[in-house]
């Protein structure tokens, strides 16, 4: 009867709910699942969703590879 229940899910409700499911798992790397729920996990994604996802992709990185600014405390 499962097989049968997914059978009756839309593609949408399938990649909504595998949108959700990633950001739930461990392991997984929230802003990039958030990414790929945005961009790229829809029934008609846009023309442009990989570059989209790419320059979301790159923002990100470049977030996480700024050095955070650390207060010397003389001690």
């Amino acid at each position: 009867m499962e097989g049968q229940a997914n059978s009756l899910e839309t593609p949408d409700a399938f990649l909504t709910a595998l949108g959700e499911s990633l950001g739930d798992k461990e392991g997984v790397d929230e802003g990039l699942a958030k990414i790929l729920k945005v961009h790229i996990l829809k029934v008609s994604p846009a023309q442009d969703a990989v570059t989209q996802a790419k320059n979301a992709i790159l923002k990100l990185a470049t977030e996480r590879a700024e050095s955070p600014k650390v207060e010397v405390v003389d001690g």
